[in-house]
């Protein structure tokens, strides 16, 4: 495994993921039980490589925009808490290397049409195995897709697309440390639904939290984003 707090890094996201896997790691008001970079192994950290043989053998010339994403590893991760008993405030992310991400088609099969057609080109590249809240997300990616759309997926509330890009994502991603839910805050879903509850009280308790945690960050749209959904 590489080590989170390594500084020296040829790729610019991967040298934000460590510096986020570090925040992580050493915040006094977290309870951490992983955050970590997965393997490097080849070829999937060839950038030349990997962008070339996506658009050759999948259909996928992805632009710039998703390339200057790129990463290493097989996987980037992190698992956390909130100290206090009484908060629903906890996170996960498990990102997977574009190279190696599978069909979402293989996991889920679909209600009907519409969803198996759709399944089958989505790209599982973000997903809580750890938590096992049924949430992820995946990059629509049907043949000859430069920017792809992002979809989450709520294995209790189906599938539903994002209003972000996958850059976007990712930034975001790295602000909320991964608060389990904070996708919903970029889904027309809203949260007024009893069902929702803890996902919004945990949202919440993040905006209270974070800026206290992580000031070099700015949680503004964030906070407009829960005030419009609920």
């Amino acid at each position: 495994m590489m080590n989170p707090d390594e500084e020296s890094y040829s790729f610019p996201f991967e040298e934000r993921c460590a510096r986020t896997l570090g925040e992580i790691r050493h915040s006094s008001g977290l309870i951490v039980s992983e955050a970590l970079f997965g393997a490097i192994h080849g070829p999937i950290d060839d950038f030349e490589f990997v962008f070339k043989s996506l658009a050759e053998d999948d259909g996928l010339p992805f632009s710039p925009a998703v390339q200057r994403y790129f990463f290493r590893c097989g996987e980037i991760a992190a698992q956390w808490q909130s100290p206090d008993p009484d908060f629903e405030l906890a996170g996960e992310f498990h990102l997977t290397h574009l190279y190696i991400t599978s069909l979402m088609s293989h996991t889920w099969e679909g209600s009907d049409n519409w969803e198996r057609d759709l399944y089958r080109e989505l790209r599982v590249f973000d997903d809580t195995p750890r938590t096992g809240t049924g949430y992820l997300a995946a990059l629509r990616a049907a043949h000859g897709t430069t920017d792809p759309e992002i979809w989450f997926f709520d294995m209790h509330r189906g599938v539903m697309e994002m209003d972000l890009d996958y850059g976007t994502y990712l930034d975001t991603l790295l602000v909320t440390k991964g608060t389990i839910g904070w996708q919903y805050l970029f889904c027309d879903t809203g949260m007024p639904d009893p069902g929702f509850a803890p996902v919004a009280k945990g949202l919440k308790e993040m905006l209270e939290v974070f800026p206290q945690l992580f000031p070099d960050h700015d949680y503004a749209d964030l906070r407009a984003r829960l005030r419009e959904r609920t």
